[in-house]
């Protein structure tokens, strides 16, 4: 028996988990919703799924078991809350919001509601932040480096900070989520921004395009995160951790891990489809009715966000925040 599954937001990270769930024989897409009906039309046709004409209305616990809401940070409103409410497990994008307060409301009903959640940090899927995180066990780093380099999301609302958060709080919250699942919880931000280029040819916005924040760890690691969004000519998405005897590298998003101690310097690729895999385990574990599988749930999400949010704080009040 097939898990009905409905969709509420069908733009481009949406349509990953949708080609992910066409391979998993036990789920089957029945509802569709998006404020742009052209595209909730094209993902139906590719589905079988019907077109709602609300997102409440694909929230209907008659008609499926599971939701995906993929719509921005900035509109999600209460449905994380009437998923919950209505006994439908719950699939949504990171990031979880920009309120802080408002998420941790959200995370008390979803908690108490008892159904299976999973968040979008889907890097931690791959087998090589699986073997990362093994080796890292019980291995303290004294330094975390982290960087994301690359270009801007071609969305309006995603230039407008209180739409998007910003370039961190957006995309670099990947690192930010690998830092914490790596080496433990952040303990103090500190947080510069900059709008050096955007001022002068992308004065329209108001995210910032460049970013440099330090932390501080609970167990004592330091650290630094190194952003941009407006760089042409170079992307990069790196996490660095320098311990005593060993160097741990993920690269390329995790998807390249290297490994130097005294007895090894190896590299390893990930082939692995993450979207595809974070997607099977959500599927699986409803089907279980066990949330033990899933790496992200909304509690966990809702940790890398405060990390994200207090850093943008940390730049306005020019001080460094604790968590």
């Amino acid at each position: 028996m097939s898990l009905k599954i409905g969709f509420i937001g069908v733009g481009g990270i949406a349509s990953l988990h949708i080609e992910s769930l066409k391979k998993i024989e036990d789920a089957e897409i029945v509802s569709i919703f998006d404020v742009n009906r052209e595209n909730a039309s094209k993902a139906a046709e590719s589905t079988g799924a019907q077109v709602m004409d609300s997102a409440e209305d694909v929230l209907d616990p008659s008609r499926i078991d599971a939701v995906f809401i993929c719509t921005p940070q900035f509109a999600r409103g209460n449905l994380e809350e009437l998923a919950a409410t209505r006994g439908i497990h719950l699939f949504v994008e990171k990031p979880l919001g920009l309120n802080m307060e408002d998420v941790r409301r959200k995370e008390r009903i979803i908690l108490d509601a008892g159904i299976i959640h999973s968040v979008g940090y889907c890097l931690r899927y791959l087998d090589t932040v699986q073997q990362a995180k093994a080796y890292l066990h019980g291995r303290q780093a004294h330094l975390i480096q982290a960087y994301r380099f690359g270009g801007s999301h071609p969305a309006q609302w995603w230039h407008q900070l209180d739409m998007s958060g910003g370039h961190l709080v957006d995309a670099v919250t990947h690192q930010v989520d690998m830092i914490r699942y790596l080496a433990g919880e952040f303990h103090e931000v500190e947080a510069k921004f900059g709008r050096v280029s955007f001022d002068a040819q992308q004065k329209q916005g108001t995210i910032y395009d460049a970013g440099s924040i330090t932390f501080s760890m609970e167990q004592g690691t330091i650290g630094s995160i190194t952003e941009s969004c407006f760089s042409v000519h170079h992307s990069a998405s790196d996490v660095k951790l320098f311990g005593p005897d060993f160097f741990v590298h993920l690269s390329n998003n995790g998807f390249t891990l290297t490994i130097v101690d005294e007895n090894q310097n190896e590299t390893m690729t990930s082939t692995m489809e993450p979207y595809f895999e974070q997607c099977k385990t959500f599927i699986d574990a409803i089907a279980r009715n066990t949330q033990e599988s899933i790496l992200s749930s909304y509690s966990d999400a809702a940790r890398t966000l405060a990390v994200t949010l207090a850093a943008n704080q940390s730049s306005l009040e020019h001080t460094a925040l604790q968590l």
